[in-house]
């Protein structure tokens, strides 16, 4: 399978498939997702053939191609917009199931997804919406019982 691409766009996909292999092996050590290191190595591969040299480097031990330090610079941006969002949607959704299930109880935690458990929710929601945008984390406290 062949696919056309410009140099812009050839650069537009080398910084997505970074962005996806990222997202999916980062945290992981003994279960990289290999198939995706691959197909990650080989669109490098073809950057470094097309005059996008800049965005890979060769593992001497792999013989592979990998993400370049530049490339991992200029996705910084993307990615610390992506993982400040998401630090933030999951303190406040987390936050509210929690209170949820003190509220509501265990069992009710199966109506959760459907329309009642939403129109629940929705005001525990709104409620760390509030406090995290207007405050951040400096009111957020752990309590000690004793």
């Amino acid at each position: 399978m062949n696919i056309q691409l410009t140099k812009e766009q050839l650069a537009t996909l080398i910084k997505l498939v970074y962005l996806g292999n990222r997202m999916a092996n980062d945290w992981r050590t003994d279960d990289v997702i290999e198939e995706y290191d691959e197909v990650e190595s080989l669109v490098l591969a073809a950057a470094q053939k097309h005059d996008l040299g800049d965005y890979v480097d060769f593992d001497e031990e792999t013989k592979k191609a990998i993400p370049s330090g530049e490339l991992e610079e200029k996705m910084t941006e993307t990615v610390d917009f992506y993982n400040d969002n998401c630090f933030w949607d999951q303190l406040i959704y987390r936050m509210a199931d929690r209170d949820y299930v003190l509220k509501f109880g265990e069992k009710a935690l199966e109506e959760l997804y459907a329309e009642k458990g939403m129109e629940r929710e929705r005001p525990l929601i709104e409620k760390y919406e509030k406090e995290f945008n207007e405050h951040g984390l400096d009111r957020l406290e752990l309590r000690r019982d004793n």
